[in-house]
């Protein structure tokens, strides 16, 4: 009897250490699983700005649906919580978890290559520019001691970044001054968005003032600017349908990108299937969210045509002044390679890899930027 109770006493503490075995590993199975993150995300944009109604927005949507929950978001547009150009401090400071968007372009001594997507191109569109901007971040071409793009640009900074839908390409846009001819282009007062616009006026003869967009619907108005480079979908965020009567377009002056941002260090606390969920949600969301610029670029160029506003192609302005623009767009790109290579950046190899990757994905660039 008493060997019969030391056995079941034996086969009692066995199963209760099984049973707890158990349990542990359930416990953190769950903990693992269950993981939440509520992040707080910066954005220098409005939330009515197409980026971020075709974009930034739908991707937070999507990752917390994917994630059942697990990944949420607290969100500070309009440069509520950090200023623009700002973004890079506030990730590696603590302040936001994600900049929607980080914009590089802003900042050209810090990241030098990524004007690239600037350059000026002879086909192109927001979808064709969004998913070749996918395809350069993505890709495994070392341009300098053995780094891609992706890890020269943001590695450096300990950034991890996914690709957002880029742009609609940039047109000449003016109140009334039409280019008729030489002359007129050269006499043209025009705001300048970013360095390589203002390489590409100089190019043509036109005269560059450079300010921030919300100063330009002032400045129009006052007649201190004829106008400026800017993509058609975004002037009903400034207002300026109401000003421009003039527009060249077929000219394709560059796409401006930007980028979903964190540091490596957040981006390593998410578990694999959270990140696998930030990335499909990027690729699946770069074209959809070009989509929103085409539709708003064709409603505001009708509106714009019933109140007078005028679309001019470059393929039909008078052919001196076709040339000058066209010839003006390859010399920006050499001068953009010159600048670059200069500063001991790989300007030669970033260019070229540009020019492969949008014409892989249906676009074009000047016929002498093809024999690079």
């Amino acid at each position: 009897m008493k060997k019969t109770f030391l056995v079941m006493i034996g086969f009692a503490l066995l199963l209760l250490t099984a049973c707890g075995g158990d349990t542990e590993k359930a416990e953190a199975g769950s903990s693992s699983d269950e993981k939440t993150f509520k992040l707080r995300v910066t954005s220098a944009l409005s939330a009515n700005h197409g980026l971020w109604v075709g974009f930034y927005e739908p991707w937070m949507k999507k990752v917390e649906e994917e994630s059942d929950g697990r990944v949420t978001f607290e969100t500070f547009t309009s440069e509520e919580l950090v200023k623009a150009t700002n973004e890079v401090d506030a990730l590696k400071q603590g302040t936001v978890n994600i900049a929607a968007p980080l914009l590089p372009i802003y900042e050209p001594s810090t990241f030098p290559l990524s004007e690239v997507t600037m350059l000026p191109l002879t086909k192109s569109s927001p979808i064709i520019g969004s998913l070749a901007f996918k395809e350069l971040i993505n890709s495994d071409v070392e341009l300098k001691d053995g780094k891609t793009f992706a890890e020269l640009e943001y590695g450096s900074q300990s950034l991890k970044v996914l690709p957002a839908t880029i742009s609609e390409e940039y047109s000449i846009s003016t109140t009334g001054l039409k280019f008729d001819s030489v002359k007129d282009v050269q006499k043209a007062k025009l705001r300048t968005p970013s360095r390589i616009h203002e390489i590409y006026a100089k190019k043509i003869g036109a005269n560059s003032v450079t300010m921030p967009t919300f100063d330009l619907y002032d400045a129009m108005s006052r007649g201190a600017v004829d106008g400026s480079f800017l993509f058609i979908s975004d002037w009903t965020g400034y207002g300026f349908e109401e000003l421009f009567k003039y527009t060249v377009d077929d000219v394709n002056l560059g796409h401006f990108s930007s980028l979903l941002a964190m540091t490596d260090k957040q981006w390593n606390e998410f578990p694999e299937d959270i990140q696998k969920i930030m990335i499909d949600a990027s690729d699946e969301l770069v074209g959809k969210g070009a989509e929103l610029w085409v539709d708003r670029s064709d409603e505001i160029i009708t509106n714009s045509k019933e109140t007078g506003g005028e679309f001019v192609s470059v393929e039909d302005l008078d052919p001196k002044v076709k040339d000058l623009l066209i010839k003006g767009m390859e010399e920006t790109w050499f001068d953009f390679i010159d600048l670059l290579n200069k500063q001991g950046d790989p300007g030669t190899e970033i260019a070229k890899l540009w020019r492969d990757i949008v014409i892989e994905q249906g676009g074009d660039v000047p016929e002498v930027i093809k024999n690079l």
